[in-house]
């Protein structure tokens, strides 16, 4: 099974807000901030379970390079059990390829065990909230970059930081450079290399410059002499000759004569009086650039050119004709393609490459999807399986499929989330556009012309009509176009839910070729209310709904792909076909869901239908993996179980259907 690059595991207590709380930000600074877009560093959280014991085992081998961090607290520390864990934790890491560390966000949580007496945490508790955050989030940019640099942990930092300026600007307002210098040397565990005295004597100047700036980040700081001085300009070359991380501060207080042509193709900050914010984005560029090198390598092919930044005429200037640059999504707009292509140099992405094979043109795929019940029994949370399906989405999309989701289009659905997706790449150049997600809309989903005009550009929305068995007759509400009603506050609504969506699901199956499994609620979900209380809800289904939608593809012979790695309906399915026995899949556990009697009755009543969890069970059972999908070898079927990495789930998603 390939190897993911690199993965960042993260500790906590289960029991612990803070940590939690904590885990989430660093999850959320590593993927989706939108000042550093191509940062997408996957993190794993630690398995838990209903005792709230650490796992008997964690694997740290998946990836080629693991990084743990602990969130050490009270919690943490009057556990017996979890103190044991993270103490083997770091010592698994010590002395190997992997690297730990540990943060003290309590005075007593240190140091847990004996074993870790002489070890240092990172003291994140003598402060406040407002100040301990940045701090830890700023402390793992530096670490991280240390560990794939090469360097020691808690040594030197991993690069030199070289600050560009102008002397002729240096006294003048706003004195940039000093709040710079006077912040790195207070809070910052980071080298300054910015000035001629740093330049030993006898020496050539012009040497040491271009040697400081080659194993630096560059921080610019755009005064209004900077472009009319000779070597700030060079500094700015040398740093994209070498492709080393640079932003810039905007700090023009006047006039620019003329702005320097090439300082461009690098993040802006304008400068606000705080040298915080400015630091911070240059430890994330220089974060991506070094996470960016060993990324690009899993997309590389024999003559190609990486590039950790997007390339431009004075980067590729000199580059033999034909040569392939690769480098970081998102792709370029066309038109500075098109002028790139001037100088006979080639330049792509991983999301091009992945777009030039339509294998899966014509290819209507069902993807059922949604949040797990038990996600955090297999160490994640339902940002990880949110953001996997989001990427799983582009990868099929970028192939040909056409996605077929059966969801509501409520602020919280993924169906939004999938049309915003295909919103947000069809505004990239270089990709063909996508327009093939099909959306099922069951009744008695609410479907009105607002919904119509507002997904009309980006979905092909599919209406299913009221059941018809279903009327007014049963409940003044049954109308056929009805204001949303919940499934759980009685019998009646519980059973005209069941049909609807049964309904919608049975005539989704019709039209797709195949089906995807990610996740799913086989049983009550808590949800957490503006006023801080937890309520739990079930599905308002006859059967969980992505167990019914994969029994209907089962039924139909069509191929299921079963991603077992978050949990959910899926793992379910996953732990029936390996013959172990699950609660979840007996009427005595699934009768609890609000009214389920009743609906049964119901649907006995009017001669419907249903399908007891028994005959499920053994209807799952006698089909097995070549059953359910003969598309994949039982060895690829097992890979697509466990393995966490997006690319590999698509690599055999693809190869499956490719031999169909």
């Amino acid at each position: 099974m390939p190897k993911i690059p690199l993965i960042v595991h993260i500790i906590f207590h289960p029991t612990s807000v803070l940590a939690r709380a904590c885990a989430h930000k660093i999850h959320h600074l590593l993927n989706d901030d939108p000042a550093v877009p191509g940062l997408r560093i996957p993190t794993l959280f630690c398995a838990e379970d209903n005792q709230q014991k650490p796992p008997a085992s964690h694997n740290l081998d998946e990836s080629e390079r693991s990084f743990v961090i602990i969130l050490a607290d009270d919690d943490m520390n009057a556990d017996d059990d979890w103190c044991t864990f993270a103490a083997d934790l770091w010592w698994r890491c010590h002395d190997s390829q992997y690297r730990c560390l540990p943060f003290q966000l309590s005075a007593d949580a240190w140091p847990l065990d004996q074993r870790l007496a002489s070890v240092n945490f990172v003291r994140a508790f003598n402060m406040t909230t407002e100040v301990a955050e940045p701090f830890i989030l700023r402390r793992v940019l530096i670490e991280l970059s240390r560990y794939l640099h090469g360097d020691t942990i808690g040594g030197e930092a991993p690069i030199k930081l070289f600050i560009s300026h102008t002397k002729m600007d240096l006294g003048k307002p706003p004195q940039v450079v000093k709040h710079l210098t006077e912040y790195l040397n207070i809070t910052q565990p980071i080298k300054s290399w910015f000035d001629s005295g740093d330049i030993p004597s006898g020496s050539v100047f012009a040497e040491q410059i271009a040697k400081g700036v080659e194993d630096s980040s560059l921080l610019c700081v755009l005064t209004d002499n900077y472009a009319s001085r000779e070597w700030c300009r060079k500094e700015i070359l040398l740093a994209k000759e070498h492709q080393r991380p640079a932003v810039i501060i905007d700090a023009l207080s006047n006039l620019e004569i003329r702005s320097f042509p090439y300082i461009g193709n690098l993040p802006v900050i304008r400068w606000n009086g705080n040298a915080e914010p400015a630091v911070d984005l240059l430890l994330k560029e220089t974060l991506r650039h070094l996470y960016d090198r060993i990324n690009l390598a899993e997309w590389e092919k024999p003559g190609d050119v990486p590039f950790t930044r997007a390339p431009e005429l004075v980067t590729i200037a000199g580059i033999a004709p034909n040569t392939t640059v690769l480098y970081p999504d998102p792709p370029l707009g066309m038109e500075e393609i098109n002028t790139l292509h001037k100088l006979g140099v080639k330049v792509t992405t991983p999301l091009e490459r992945i777009a030039t094979e339509k294998s899966l043109q014509n290819k209507k795929i069902a993807m059922s999807m949604s949040e797990s019940t038990d996600i955090r029994r297999f160490g994640l949370d339902n940002i990880h399986l949110e953001a996997s399906m989001l990427e799983l989405a582009r990868y099929l999309l970028l192939k040909g499929a056409t996605l077929v989701y059966g969801g509501h289009l409520g602020s919280e659905g993924y169906t939004v989330k999938l049309t915003e997706l295909v919103r947000a790449h069809n505004q990239l150049a270089g990709v063909d556009p996508v327009d093939r997600i099909e959306n099922y809309i069951g009744w008695p989903l609410p479907f009105d012309n607002k919904i119509k005009s507002k997904y009309k550009a980006i979905a092909n929305l599919i209406r299913i009509g009221r059941p018809k068995d279903i009327d007014e007759s049963l409940d003044p509400k049954l109308v056929a176009e009805p204001q949303f009603f919940p499934g759980d506050n009685s019998a009646i609504h519980r059973y005209a839910w069941a049909r609807g969506m049964t309904a919608m699901r049975e005539t989704e199956t019709q039209q797709v070729c195949a089906r995807i499994v990610l996740g799913g609620t086989f049983g009550p979900t808590e949800k957490t209310q503006a006023d801080g209380t937890t309520v739990k809800s079930w599905y308002f289904g006859r059967i969980p709904g992505l167990l019914e939608e994969t029994l209907l593809s089962i039924k139909a012979e069509q191929p299921v792909f079963l991603i077992g790695a978050f949990g959910g309906v899926a793992s379910l399915l996953i732990d029936l076909l390996e013959d172990r026995d699950r609660k979840e899949m007996t009427w005595d556990y699934q009768k609890q869901a609000p009214y389920a009697d009743a609906m049964r009755d119901w649907y006995q009543q009017r001669g419907n239908e249903w399908w007891d969890y028994p005959e499920m069970i053994q209807f799952i059972k006698d089909k097995g993996l070549a059953g359910i999908n003969p598309l994949l070898s039982e060895a690829e079927h097992k890979e697509l179980f466990t393995t966490r990495n997006v690319l590999r789930m698509v690599q055999l998603i693809v190869l499956g259907l490719d031999r169909m």
